[in-house]
């Protein structure tokens, strides 16, 4: 994957109704009380409290497609909440056991190929998916499908109005149940893909789309489950 070049600008954070998300945390406890989640964003203490204090153990993995924000005290700010509550471990090829109360597991270090199959039961891929050219995106939508239990669930983000290219990845930060704000990073300049609508479902072929919300941002929100027909293989 190509890392973007810098060019600094900087903009405010801006909050959305989220249709999908509190969908998305239903079925996780649905699958498991204490529901393994992977976070594909920029390292976020607050996403870490807010899905601890709901029994799951979270593994954040930013990947290179995804820059930071320009408020990297925030980061720091992320690791001193795991560390207060005594819950943060070092990072592992797979999640942590189920501890008798709610853990977060930060785990920046590893590629998430690098997790057993069937690990999760949750995936916040935010934007990164939206950030990578077409063929690179079906091979890790198809990787994170078998990182998923049955039933699991991804919860992704195609930003701007179809056909719409560039812009910075930035910190996604959950609100509650139905807020979501993004903190827009460093702006970097992206040669991101146009996905349309039809593309979007092509790479989530082998899910079952739960749901594809348009927000008045332009933003695809789209929520899609482990489908039962896929997931021996």
């Amino acid at each position: 994957m190509v890392m973007p070049q810098s060019s600094t600008r900087t903009a405010s954070p801006q909050s959305f109704t989220s249709q999908c998300l509190s969908e998305f945390l239903a079925r996780l406890v649905r699958l498991d009380p204490h529901p393994a989640v992977l976070d594909l964003g920029v390292l976020c203490g607050g996403n870490i409290a807010f899905l601890g204090s709901r029994g799951c153990r979270v593994s954040v993995e930013s990947l290179p497609s995804v820059t930071r924000p320009a408020t990297p005290a925030a980061d720091t700010k992320g690791k001193q909440v795991g560390k207060a509550n005594g819950k943060a471990e070092a990072a592992s090829p797979a999640p942590a056991p189920v501890a008798p109360t709610p853990a977060a597991t930060v785990a920046e270090a590893a590629s998430p190929l690098s997790y057993p199959k069937g690990s999760f039961s949750g995936v916040l891929a935010w934007d990164a998916i939206s950030r990578m050219p077409a063929q690179e995106a079906i091979g890790f939508v198809e990787s994170l499908r078998k990182l998923l239990d049955d039933g699991g669930v991804v919860l992704a983000y195609f930003p701007g109005p179809p056909g719409n290219t560039g812009g910075a990845a930035g910190r996604y930060r959950i609100q509650s149940e139905d807020k979501v704000e993004v903190e827009p990073a460093v702006e970097r300049h992206v040669n991101a893909p146009a996905y349309q609508n039809r593309e979007i479902y092509a790479l989530f072929s082998r899910f079952e789309v739960i749901r594809l919300s348009h927000l008045k941002s332009g933003t695809r929100e789209v929520l899609v489950a482990k489908s039962k027909r896929s997931a021996k293989d």
